[in-house]
């Protein structure tokens, strides 16, 4: 992410989820700590590190279960968002715009509101924005921001996932990469990617072409997995922070912030959020036992993973940088 030349190693591991032949060394950078594959899989051979059990194949049926328009419950996540977001309160009473603005101060409550999306996917006030998701992967995002009022549409690299996102979703998918589609430029309001940063063979030229398609003041928000999340700290190489040989580039956060400033963009700021904490530690409570971990298996929360959860999410609310995953977000300049 830096240009330095020197790194230490941090380990070497099989791929603990795919069983994909081969060992995977990752270091870290001597200057900005971003820890990358070194060597890298070659790209052409990048295919290989996702065969048909990656979540993404997964085409199983899916029903999504918002609250029922005018109950309670809808009311209350219409009054979160209104708190949190700006949006229109729709004819909230005054108690529940009250109660909207208590509620919104506790993250857990406005990712529920907004289907699960986090903070800074809101759309527009005033009409409606057109919202490029990256990757959609299986189109459960691309569903709730679609729900939620976006004109949403994916870029998907994957023909069979593009296939299962288009179907789920309801919204246009295209298959390509950023570097190949051909979107006009200015398209869109806002760019969203969600854990497909640590997938790019080369990052930077990603996020300038994200540039030139948004508008004239648009946003960019993407996660991705966070080196200093608690997880990788106690686990090490068996969280699923490191996923080798899919994730490449790792950067802690203040690298990340540092490229996208340097790409132009404008607003910046970066923060870490635990809301993967209880699915990754039962992770790597499994995988320290021997156990395979399946991610589309996922049993309820032990109580003890409720506990990691809620402690991480404690340090989060401290500032301290130790969430599962990296949220960052920019603005393209208005002139």
């Amino acid at each position: 992410m830096c240009g330095a030349a020197a790194f230490h190693e941090r380990f070497v591991s099989t791929d603990l989820l795919l069983a994909v032949p081969g060992r995977f060394r990752y270091v870290e950078c001597s200057g900005c700590r971003t820890v990358y594959q070194n060597p890298r899989v070659l790209e052409e051979d990048l295919p290989l590190c996702y065969p048909a059990g990656y979540f993404t194949h997964e085409t199983q049926p899916w029903t999504p279960h918002p609250a029922p328009p005018g109950s309670l419950r809808d009311r209350l996540k219409r009054a979160i968002r209104c708190a949190a977001d700006g949006v229109a309160d729709q004819g909230l009473t005054t108690t529940l715009r009250l109660a909207g603005r208590m509620l919104a101060l506790f993250p857990p409550l406005r990712y529920r509101a907004r289907l699960g999306l986090v903070d800074g996917l809101a759309p527009p006030g005033a009409g409606i924005g057109r919202c490029l998701e990256v990757g959609p992967g299986q189109g459960f995002e691309l569903w709730c921001l679609r729900t939620l009022g976006w004109e949403a549409c994916g870029l998907e690299v994957d023909p069979v996932a593009a296939r299962v996102a288009r179907a789920r979703s309801g919204c246009e998918v295209r298959v390509g990469t950023l570097a190949s589609t051909d979107f006009p430029a200015g398209s869109f309001d806002l760019i969203y990617m969600s854990h497909v940063f640590e997938h790019l063979p080369d990052p930077a030229p990603s996020l300038a072409r994200c540039r030139d398609l948004l508008r004239p003041g648009g946003r960019l928000l993407f996660l991705y997995p966070n080196v200093g999340a608690l997880t990788a700290r106690l686990a090490g190489p068996l969280s699923v922070v490191w996923d080798p040989p899919r994730h490449l580039t790792l950067p802690p956060p203040a690298a990340a912030a540092s490229l996208v400033g340097r790409l132009g963009f404008v607003d910046v700021r970066t923060r870490t959020t635990s809301r993967q904490a209880a699915v990754n530690f039962e992770a790597a409570r499994k995988r320290r036992r021997g156990e395979r971990w399946d991610p589309l298996i996922l049993d309820p929360p032990r109580p003890i993973d409720r506990l990691f959860s809620f402690a991480e999410a404690i340090l989060v609310g401290m500032a301290w940088q130790v969430g599962e995953e990296v949220i960052v977000r920019a603005r393209k300049p208005r002139d």
